[in-house]
């Protein structure tokens, strides 16, 4: 006798009351650990929580039962009884949804899909909202805020960091409002740091208060004494008035008797201007035009040999008494100095001096010492440009003025139709260490090893001794050599090949976190003359030389030519087609060690595809993962867009002469409806479905369309586009979604195994391959224009 199966005898749970219970917090996009807190505890208490984890498995829906000798198939009432806690606990979870929530779990069957699916969507974007919350903790200051809405602005924050599950502890909250006081509050500061017990944020908060409340105390009082008069009563302001007007004329009175005294016994008016305060001698107008000459040329006679003149004709300083410089050296050249009458005097040494004034020193570089000149001349064009001053000269005196102030530096009277400097600065600074003729090596040590042009401009502004430098025999220095070694400069280069596949550069790019097709690392080809560009995605960079053996058959088979030279960076990945290089006739051109820049067009290349890809995503707010096919859309944009290195024309005319069709263009990440009709199973199905645009499939003619709530790509020529629409945009960016590894898509009768029947047998649907190649489509090879081909 067979054996029989009895069906179980448990009777069906009671749903507990407790799930009746409603969710004051829905779920929201922010919201997610705080809902989730009041979620599970009941299911926690009605002993469902396995039902949501999925710890709790389905029984069979039928079971064996024996009824008169034979084995039949009946319900099976665990099942049944699965189902209802279930459903029960699935209206539970939907009920504390808000719409915008459930529309993304709408088609979920069980409990447990839409707890999982619940979770992926919004725990990540709960961790980033914590990240943002405590950077926004960290950089508020107070400022013009008041310290109640200040104190209410940080609590904000800590209340969000609570919803978010992440609270804050007390000292932590204490330390950011103490972090963004301002100065103002450093007494309190101070306080509450020297405490030995920890301060909690509501006493901080009274403290607070307190000192702001007495700082505005503080302010009133020292600004209310000005107005305090005013408010007094009539009749007080009255009684008042009169010994204020006493007071007043004895101030007055007693005001002029010092400014007599002061005059008297100083003399302190100025017989010019006739103000008080300086004497005629330094009165500011005692050079003006309509003063007398006499009153200006009253300054002591020097001799010539003494007295330095102005000369606009100098081209040098010159000088024939050697104790007026305060450094000097041998004079090397065969130039002279001519005079008037055409002779020549020898020049002996070359030195500087300075001019000391009241501001500043005024330096006199390139002085010619010239033994047989009775005369000190400077220079007016040499003076003016090393010490940025301009000289006004007029009728009866001259102004030295600093060229950025206008501030007088130096006056002097005309004498005799010459102007000499005033007698006090003939007297000019000898240099205690003048005699000392140290190298400019040694001042380049000295001041740290700079470049040789900052030791010259520091010798030259603060008059330093030193040697004469010498171009001709500068040495390198050993110590800057070995510490300040460094790349040179890259010349651009302005080579270009004369034809396609003269040259192509490559590089491989990555890693990066795994790709919605599971792909780390891309490989570029780049082809020199035409700028269009391939790119391979890649699991591992060792797959590099597979796909170059396909990139080499696909394109000297299209464009009937042979690759002549490959330029790399000899990474590991290359070692290996070197052999294979030399093999064929390839010249393999590689970088140096560690210099990148040698390889530059493909680096630059590297940074086109990823700014332009980073930028696809972030304007559809799509998750880093898809960065493959922003990445592949962008290289099919990059080539269809005109470049200048190109006079404006594109990489596809270039190389195929083949005009792009903009026409098919849409906007990557909007939101679109394929076609679904081979997907429906009855009459009543919807025929399409909301996706979202993931580019131009490089093997049709068609779209690749993404169901999110499936993880399905659809390629299809029929779709209806919304570009104002991005459906990743109610997701944080970095949210992530249980999509599957493999990529289920409309039926082909290309492919056997798919898990779908093809009734339409429509030849615009086809299946995607996982790692997609962008390459370029010869003309003429479709009869029809498509999205993809030209």
């Amino acid at each position: 006798m067979g054996s029989t199966i009895v069906p179980s005898t448990s009777s069906t749970t009671a749903i507990p009351s407790i799930l009746a219970v409603p969710i004051s917090e829905k779920l929201t996009k922010s919201n997610y650990p705080l809902w989730s807190a009041q979620v599970m505890p009941p299911l926690r208490a009605a002993q469902l929580e396995d039902l949501v984890t999925g710890a709790e498995k389905p029984p069979e829906k039928t079971i064996d039962v024996a009824v008169d000798g034979k084995t039949v198939k009946q319900p099976n009432p665990a099942y049944t009884n699965w189902v209802i806690r279930d459903q029960a606990v699935l209206g539970y979870l939907l009920a504390s949804l808000t719409r915008e929530t459930m529309l993304h779990v709408a088609r979920c069957p069980t409990s447990a899909e839409v707890w999982s699916l619940l979770r992926d969507l919004y725990a990540s974007q709960s961790r980033a909202r914590s990240v943002n919350t405590r950077i926004a903790l960290a950089t508020t200051k107070k400022n013009h805020l008041s310290v109640s809405d200040y104190y209410a602005k940080m609590c904000t924050y800590a209340d969000e960091l609570a919803a978010s599950g992440a609270p804050l502890r007390d000292d932590e909250l204490v330390a950011y409002i103490l972090a963004g006081l301002n100065e103002d509050f450093n007494p309190v500061f101070t306080a509450v740091v020297a405490r030995v017990d920890p301060i909690k944020p509501s006493e901080l908060y009274s403290q607070l208060l307190s000192f702001e409340h007495h700082t505005n105390l503080q302010e009133n009082s020292s600004t209310g004494g000005s107005s305090s008069a005013m408010s007094l009563p009539a009749v007080v302001v009255l009684v008042l008035a009169v010994p204020l007007l006493v007071l007043l004329a004895v101030v007055v009175v007693a005001g002029l008797a010092v400014v007599a005294a002061v005059v008297h016994l100083t003399g302190a008016v100025a017989a010019i201007c006739g103000n008080l305060g300086h004497r005629a001698k330094t009165c500011w107008y005692r050079y003006d035009e309509d003063d007398a000459p006499e009153q200006r040329t009253a300054a002591a006679a020097t001799t010539g040999a003494k007295t330095w003149y102005t000369d606009s004709g100098a081209t040098d300083h010159i000088t024939g008494d050697l104790d007026r410089l305060t450094m000097h050296e041998p004079y090397t050249g065969n130039d002279q100095v001519h005079v008037a009458n055409g002779s020549g005097m020898d020049i002996n040494r070359i030195g500087k001096t300075i001019i000391p004034t009241s501001d500043r020193d005024l330096v006199l570089n390139h002085v010619l010492h010239v033994p047989s000149t009775h005369k000190n001349l400077i220079s007016v064009h040499r003076f003016t440009l090393d010490n940025d001053t301009f000289i006004e000269f007029h009728p009866y005196f001259f102004l030295i003025k600093d060229r950025k102030t206008k501030k007088v530096l130096l006056h002097g009277p005309c004498k005799g139709g010459l102007y000499p400097l005033p007698p006090s600065t003939s007297k000019f600074r000898k240099l205690v260490f003048s005699a000392i003729k140290i190298s400019s090596h040694r001042w380049h040590s000295r001041l740290g090893h700079p470049s040789r042009d900052i030791v010259r401009r520091v010798v030259s502004k603060y008059n330093l001794p030193c040697a004469s430098f010498d171009s001709t025999h500068e040495s390198v220095c050993d110590a800057c050599a070995c510490a300040k070694a460094h790349q040179l400069p890259y010349r651009v280069s302005t080579s270009r090949s004369s034809a396609p596949l003269d040259l192509i550069f490559t590089d491989v790019w990555g890693p990066a976190l795994d790709s919605f097709g599971h792909k780390k690392y891309y490989v570029s080809f780049i082809d020199d003359y035409s700028k269009f560009t391939w790119i391979y995605l890649l699991h591992h960079k060792s797959e590099v030389s597979k796909y170059f053996l396909e990139f080499q058959q696909l394109v000297e088979r299209q464009l009937n030519r042979k690759i002549l030279a490959v330029q790399s960076d000899w990474g590991g990945e290359y070692e290996k087609l070197h052999s294979f290089f030399r093999s064929i006739g390839i010249s393999h051109q590689v970088s140096c060690p560690h210099t990148h820049q040698q390889n530059g067009a493909a680096e630059r290349k590297h940074r086109h595809i990823v700014e332009m890809g980073l930028a696809l995503l972030a304007h559809a707010s799509m998750p880093l993962k898809y960065w493959d096919e922003a990445f592949l859309t962008a290289t099919y944009l990059i080539n269809r867009t005109p470049t200048k290195l190109l006079a404006y024309e594109t990489p596809l005319q270039k190389l195929l002469g083949a005009t792009p069709d903009y026409s098919s263009f849409r906007v990557f990440g909007c939101a679109c409806w394929p076609n679904l009709r081979p997907y429906t199973q009855h009459k009543l199905e919807l025929r399409s479905t909301r996706c979202v645009f993931l580019g131009y499939s490089n093997m049709h003619k068609g779209f690749k369309c993404l169901d999110i709530s499936k993880g399905r790509i659809y390629i299809s020529r029929d779709v209806i586009f919304d570009e104002t629409v991005f459906p990743f945009a109610s997701l944080h960016p970095n949210a992530g979604n249980r999509y599957t590894s493999d990529i289920l898509l409309l039926p082909s009768t290309a492919s056997g195994d798919n898990n779908f029947t093809n009734s339409t047998n429509d030849p615009a649907i086809s299946v995607l391959p996982t790692d997609l190649v962008v390459q370029p489509q010869l003309p003429g090879t479709s009869s029809a224009p498509g999205p993809c081909q030209e």
